[in-house]
C-alpha cells in the first residue's frame, strides 16, 4: 500500500543515513530500539511488520546498518566513509539482491540545522540536541553525544553536526520514526561483515524499484 510504501521509505532514508560517513577510531556494534507513532489506522497487520530494533556495525570508516523489517525480510546497508560507497542487500521471501544507490542523487536537498541548549543522558552518554528541517517541513530530532567518535552525515548536504547520533527522531507525513541506542557493544569485527553477500544478485535502481511496485529509491 501507498501508506506502507511511505513507512518503508522514512526507514530506508533513515538507516542509510545512519549507516554512513561514520568517523574513524571505532569498532563495535551500536543496537538502537525503535519506536512508532500516529501511524494510520489502515496500515492494519503491516503494523506487525515494522521492525522493534536495529543494529550497526562499525569498524572505522565502515558500517553496516542491519535491518529486519519482518521474519520474511531482511535488510543490510553497508557504507565505506573513505569512498562514499553504499551497497544496500535485500533478502525478501528468499530472494537475496543488492543494489548500489547513486550517492550524489541522494545528497540532493536543501535543509537547515538548528542547535539547541537541551541536554539529556542516553545509556549513560550525556547528549545534546539538533532539529533538522527540509523545506516540505519535515522534522529530524537528533540527540548526539561527543562521547562517541563524530559523525558527518553525507545525505544531508547542509548538515554538519559534530558527534555521534544516540536517539533520531524522524517526522514524515504525520507519521513519526523514533531510533534509541539501547546498547554499545566495543569489540572486534571481521572486514568481511562488509562483503556482498554470498548468493546475492545485484540489480539497477530501475529493476529494485519495479520489484517494490514502482517504489521510488
Amino acid at each position: 500500500t501507498p501508506i506502507m510504501k511511505n513507512i518503508l521509505i522514512i526507514l530506508l532514508l533513515s538507516f542509510t543515513t545512519m549507516s554512513a560517513n561514520f568517523a574513524q577510531d571505532f569498532e563495535g556494534e551500536i543496537t538502537y530500539k525503535l519506536a512508532y507513532k500516529n501511524l494510520p489506522e489502515e496500515m492494519g497487520i503491516y503494523k506487525a511488520m515494522l521492525p522493534k530494533s536495529s543494529k550497526l556495525i562499525i569498524k572505522n570508516h565502515m558500517s553496516k546498518m542491519q535491518q529486519n523489517m519482518s521474519a520474511l525480510i531482511k535488510m543490510d546497508i553497508v557504507s565505506n566513509a573513505k569512498t562514499d560507497y553504499i551497497l544496500i542487500m535485500v533478502n525478501a521471501l528468499g530472494k537475496k539482491i543488492a543494489y548500489e544507490p547513486d550517492v550524489e542523487e541522494m545528497k540532493q536537498g536543501v535543509y537547515s540545522v538548528e542547535l539547541k541548549d537541551d541536554i539529556k543522558v542516553i545509556e549513560g552518554y550525556k547528549c545534546n540536541k539538533a532539529v533538522i528541517k527540509d523545506t516540505a517541513d519535515n522534522l529530524i530530532t537528533y540527540w548526539y553525544t561527543k562521547d562517541l567518535p563524530s559523525y558527518n552525515n553525507s545525505n544531508l548536504p547542509n548538515v554538519d553536526i559534530e558527534g555521534f547520533p544516540m536517539e533520531y527522531i524522524v517526522k514524515q507525513n504525520g507519521m513519526t520514526v523514533r531510533a534509541t541506542v539501547s546498547k554499545i557493544d566495543k569489540k572486534s569485527i571481521d572486514d568481511s561483515e562488509f562483503e556482498l553477500k554470498k548468493g546475492y544478485e545485484k540489480k539497477t535502481k530501475e529493476e529494485i524499484e519495479e520489484m517494490m511496485g514502482g517504489m521510488k529509491f
